[in-house]
């Protein structure tokens, strides 16, 4: 366990590498001058000369890497060149909304897709499983900036129940950070609730028609226990991989969330760096993304061998 761990993680810091490298060379080798594109329309030659040295951007490409790659090992993104913030600041300023709105979205997706899975998969061909069938496959049909718009129409400019844009800290009370919170989390965790849901039902299915299912029914055990305890352990483990994926649907979904509400997070952000030319926010920000997915990638793996004893690495 402890080789396979060691061996997963050394993959993930191969990966992260190349995520670097084609972060840096793909910003850094756009047609036109940088440091041109970041002072916007008719900057002077004195300022492009000042940014391009301020940038080190005289410098070989590969130098300019060595240089941001070995100041990012070492916790230093670089600092904005709008405001003069460090990135690192920028982002662990920004991640609160973005950390709290993923995992509202995943704890809703979990809730909605492992009961109507199980219901759909341990009834199989019944009117019941076509109904939530039908239902995850919408969720996963309904685009989530449609159900966004969808959604502040009805439940804040008709109805008044929610806020239609912006974010409230926990600090200034929990009830309205919840509320403006609710419209973004549905719109992001029905889409993965579908996709989840599907997954469940499939692999109840299969679990359910297995020889120690039926043993467990001939030995007197009643269904729910044979659904629960039998069932849906073994169930989960295709359930976990998906589960691991959804965290990426729900991390590239918050940016076009984000951007609709107006939620001052990562998406955001990131949207906003694009647009202004940000170059070293969109660097950092992007590095950060991908350490983060191959992070939750790493812990679906080992919590195979938890779910499942017979699985084993060597």
């Amino acid at each position: 366990m402890q080789a396979f761990i060691v061996r997963r993680f050394l993959s993930s810091i191969v990966v992260l590498f190349m995520v670097t490298l084609v972060t840096f060379f793909s910003l850094n080798v756009l047609p036109g001058d940088i440091a041109s594109r970041i002072l916007g329309p008719e900057p002077s030659p004195d300022q492009v000369e000042a940014l391009r040295l301020r940038l080190n951007l005289d410098a070989p490409i590969y130098e300019r890497y060595i240089d941001w790659i070995t100041d990012a090992v070492q916790g230093d993104l670089g600092t904005s060149i709008r405001t003069q913030v460090p990135v690192r600041d920028v982002l662990i300023d920004k991640l609160e909304v973005t950390v709290e709105l993923g995992l509202l979205s995943l704890l809703l997706a979990t809730v909605i897709a492992v009961p109507v899975g199980i219901l759909a998969g341990s009834r199989p061909g019944t009117f019941l499983d076509y109904g939530l069938t039908l239902f995850a496959v919408a969720g996963v049909s309904i685009p989530n900036f449609w159900l966004a718009i969808v959604m502040i129409i009805t439940f804040s400019v008709g109805l008044g129940w929610f806020p239609a844009l912006g974010f409230t800290p926990i600090s200034e009370g929990l009830f309205e950070n919840l509320r403006s919170l609710t419209l973004p989390a549905i719109a992001i965790g029905v889409t993965s609730a579908g996709s989840l849901a599907r997954q469940v039902r499939g692999a109840m299915v299969e679990v359910m028609r297995q020889d120690y299912v039926r043993t467990a029914r001939a030995k007197g055990l009643g269904e729910r226990a044979v659904i629960l305890r039998h069932g849906l352990r073994n169930a989960l483990i295709p359930v976990v991989t998906v589960l691991g994926l959804q965290m990426t649907v729900i991390i590239g979904g918050s940016i076009i969330i984000e951007t609709i509400f107006q939620l001052p997070g990562i998406g955001k952000l990131l949207i906003e760096s694009i647009l202004i030319q940000e170059v070293s926010i969109v660097q950092g920000l992007t590095v950060m993304l991908a350490a983060g997915i191959l992070f939750l990638n790493l812990m679906v793996d080992i919590s195979y061998a938890y779910l499942d004893p017979r699985i084993r690495y060597s």
